[in-house]
């Protein structure tokens, strides 16, 4: 004799009570639902949160200070953007803000850090871009980082990213095939196969930055006499009067560049000489120099092996964007998103 399904007309009994305590009745379960939103509403407005994301909310200092530094990297400040761009600037960066609070918090519910070692290599990396400890400071005071928040900061971005990367990985593989099969439908348009003109040179250089021009001028060309009759070398003028502290101490060497690497001003002078020539000084915007062309390079097509590896991380980078669409749509249809656009 079959027993009577007990267990299973219970979990029917407390599914229809839910629903209609949700839909129909003005249940308990949703009055404690409605309270609970009414009384993040009020906490909202009172404290003028932008956005609550999975009950985290993001403040107006939060979107600030994002902003801020969307700014900053991008050389502005919030002082030089028109109000009606400023309030899009808002808008955008607020999307950005959910999205790197949504990463953090399901990398956060996974556990989920870096290696230590990939960590401290990436803010070792991200610190050597300034010339000074004094540099640093200013920059990171800038942005309201003292030096234990900006490691903080650096070591979540660097664990963002590998949570996302090892996400994303599988819909990014790019094979041999695919990589051949780009640059064989680019290699006639030339898009991305081409090995620009080059230059290898070095070069003396004194500013004219808050100093009399026609000091500068003139010694600018004692400099020049020296080289043309070879009384002193390149390497030894460099390193006792140039003014470019990137240089002097390697002989004034500004290895190889592109034209669209320098400022015009520049470019159109030294791009204008010929392997070996030294030239006679000339001034841009920002002072006097001598340049000696070390060796040239012509503008040439790219082989298919020199540039299979730039391809492939092209068609890694495009794919990397377009699945990271996806799967933050996907967070975001699952996540509980509140935005409060009166306070942005």
């Amino acid at each position: 004799m079959k027993q009577f399904p007990w267990r299973s007309l219970l979990y029917a009994v407390v599914l229809l009570y839910l629903l209609l305590d949700l839909k129909v009745w003005n249940g308990p379960l949703k009055q404690a639902i409605a309270n609970r939103q009414d009384m993040a509403l009020e906490a909202a407005l009172e404290n003028r949160w932008v956005a609550i994301v999975n009950q985290e909310p993001l403040t107006r200092d939060q979107l600030d200070i994002a902003v801020f530094r969307h700014l900053y990297r991008r050389g502005k400040e919030v002082t030089e953007i028109p109000e009606k761009n400023l309030s899009m600037i808002r808008r955008a960066v607020m999307q950005e803000l959910i999205n790197d609070t949504l990463v953090r918090q399901y990398a956060d519910g996974e556990k989920f850090n870096a290696p230590q070692k990939e960590i401290d290599a990436f803010i070792e990396s991200w610190e050597s871009q300034f010339t000074s400890e004094e540099e640093l400071a200013e920059r990171s005071e800038l942005q309201h980082l003292d030096p234990t928040a900006r490691r903080q900061e650096l070591a979540r971005i660097w664990s963002r990213k590998r949570w996302l990367e090892q996400r994303i990985a599988p819909g990014i593989d790019v094979t041999d095939g695919e990589v051949r099969a780009w640059f064989d439908a680019n290699r006639e348009s030339g898009e991305g196969l081409v090995e620009p003109e080059k230059i290898h040179a070095r070069h003396l250089f004194l500013s004219t930055v808050e100093t009399d021009d026609e000091t500068r001028e003139e010694s600018i060309k004692a400099l020049h006499r020296q080289l043309s009759e070879k009384s002193a070398s390149f390497e030894s003028l460099a390193k006792a009067s140039s003014e470019d502290p990137r240089t002097k101490n390697r002989g004034g060497n500004l290895n190889w560049f592109t034209r669209d690497r320098m400022p015009a001003d520049f470019s159109d002078q030294v791009f204008a000489l010929k392997t070996g020539d030294l030239s006679e000084p000339f001034k841009t915007a920002i002072g006097w120099h001598i340049v000696e062309v070390l060796d040239h390079q012509s503008e040439r097509p790219l082989t298919f092996d020199e540039a299979a590896e730039e391809i492939r991380i092209h068609i890694e980078n495009q794919r990397s964007a377009d699945t990271i669409k996806v799967l933050m749509k996907k967070l975001r249809t699952v996540a509980n998103i509140k935005l409060f656009p009166e306070h942005i």
